[in-house]
């Protein structure tokens, strides 16, 4: 008799499945634009308010620590009470902060509304990971959060395109940027106004009545007595939802540190080459704005590149391979960078391989990897909690690396700069390889997963 679990998980894609991938991935895209129309309005803000390093630092890192606290917050939330009880709170949060941002008097004002703006984003990374995992068959949850990550990178893009139109209209137009992310938060909450709470959520809180309505919604076509049967059975599986503590637990540990150690690694080198890439090409002499601006999109579209890679091949190859290859040309590409500019400024064209490379397979990796992994390695009752701690951590990383970058930069110089996030990013390969061992997702069910003995419950992936 199969289990409801095995119904959702053996469903055909079909056009609900790509409402669901389409409406969290928008909470993505709303993500990538934000954090990267900063980079953009960085160029107008920093002569026109004289900011120096720390105020810089600051307000770069202040929509990460707002994620940060917001990644805590949501994740909990969501175990306890649901995925959907915050799906419109965290996206009306982004909404109103977005605009009061174009309205900031001075730096203090636009750090406090950036922070808050932040808490939406980071509710909304656990939200969205854990909605889409729950919902999509096993063959293809790798490719549907790989295609709905592909909206950061999308949102980054067309906030570089919307800033360079922006930036012809005056020494205000940093405004008008900021603004312009609420256009598209509209979108995503009439997009997500009646989408229905996860049926996996439903059957960890003992409301499998429930459970079997949204299987009907999204498949009508489905047998009503063997779901009837397989509702029967699931009652046999009830458990108490477990403390966040679990986490920590021995059981539990080695998945943690997982998620937690390389997703910190690839956002110091990420977020900062993202927030600063105008900056930081401006010392590697790329002076004009508009050329920067055009770097940044091409940055961003080769990303996408990376990112629809995976979604094509991660059926095969899985997530903790890409990561490891990521990681690894990571540190390829950036020592490969650093070296020759502790000697020299680098030629225009090593700098595009180095910066394109990196950009590519950072996207196609861990880039990537580290955003779904955690909602596919634990339970129902701790995945969003799981997510939730390893946003908050990363955008702790985020957030100190773009605080200290400036600084950092203006001390040792372009070469130790690139180094350093190199040697970032070698901590995460060791941490993956060491640490990844039999715990690859592959196309297995989530039940089967987050079996509680980890080194017995996964093997290799066929």
């Amino acid at each position: 008799m199969q289990s409801i679990h095995t119904h959702f998980d053996n469903l055909k894609i079909n056009s609900q499945h790509r409402r669901i991938v389409m409406a969290a991935g928008l909470g993505i895209f709303l993500d990538g634009y934000d954090l990267s129309i900063i980079a953009v309005a960085l160029l107008l803000l920093k002569p026109q308010w004289h900011l120096g390093a720390v105020s810089t630092g600051l307000l770069g890192a202040a929509t990460l620590a707002g994620a940060a606290l917001g990644g805590l917050i949501g994740g909990r939330i969501a175990d306890r009470y649901g995925r959907k009880i915050l799906y419109l709170i965290d996206v009306a949060t982004f909404f109103i902060a977005a605009i009061l941002s174009g309205f900031a008097w001075d730096v203090s004002s636009l750090i406090l509304l950036r922070f808050i703006l932040g808490i939406g984003v980071g509710m909304d990374y656990p939200l969205s990971s854990s909605y889409i995992a729950e919902f999509m068959p096993k063959m293809q949850r790798g490719s549907g959060l790989s295609w709905a990550f592909t909206l950061w990178m999308v949102g980054a893009a067309v906030s570089a395109v919307i800033g360079l139109l922006l930036l012809q209209t005056g020494p205000e137009a940093w405004r008008w940027m900021f603004i312009s992310g609420a256009l598209p938060a509209l979108a995503v909450l009439w997009l997500r106004r009646n989408l229905p709470e996860t049926p996996r959520w439903y059957i960890a809180h003992n409301r499998s009545q429930d459970a079997l309505k949204v299987l009907r919604q999204i498949s009508p076509e489905a047998d009503s007595q063997a779901l009837h049967e397989a509702i029967a059975a699931q009652k046999q599986d009830e458990q108490p939802i477990r403390a966040w503590s679990t986490l920590f637990q021995p059981a539990w540990l080695r998945r943690t540190l997982l998620i937690l150690i390389p997703w910190m690694m690839m956002d110091i080198s990420g977020y900062g080459l993202i927030i600063y890439l105008p900056t930081l090409l401006g010392s590697f002499g790329v002076h004009s704005h508009t050329a920067a601006l055009l770097w940044n999109v091409i940055f961003d579209l080769v990303a996408l590149g990376g990112i629809a890679l995976l979604a094509l091949t991660t059926r095969k190859i899985g997530r903790l391979l890409p990561q490891n290859i990521g990681f690894g040309l990571d540190v390829l590409f950036l020592g490969t960078l650093g070296l020759v500019a502790l000697a020299a400024q680098p030629p225009l064209w090593l700098l595009a391989i180095t910066l394109f490379g990196y950009t590519f397979f950072n996207n196609f990796g861990p880039g990537s990897t580290t955003w779904f992994l955690p909602v596919e390695l634990f339970p129902t009752d701790l995945r969003a909690s799981a997510h939730g701690l390893a946003t908050a951590c990363s955008r702790v990383a985020a957030a100190t690396s773009v605080f200290l970058l400036p600084s950092v930069h203006a001390a040792v110089g372009d070469g130790w700069l690139m180094l350093i996030l190199a040697f970032t990013a070698l901590i995460g390969l060791i941490v993956t390889m060491l640490l990844g061992r039999n715990l690859e997702p592959g196309n297995r069910s989530l039940e089967e997963i987050s079996e509680t003995d980890p080194e017995t419950a996964l093997q290799p992936a066929a």
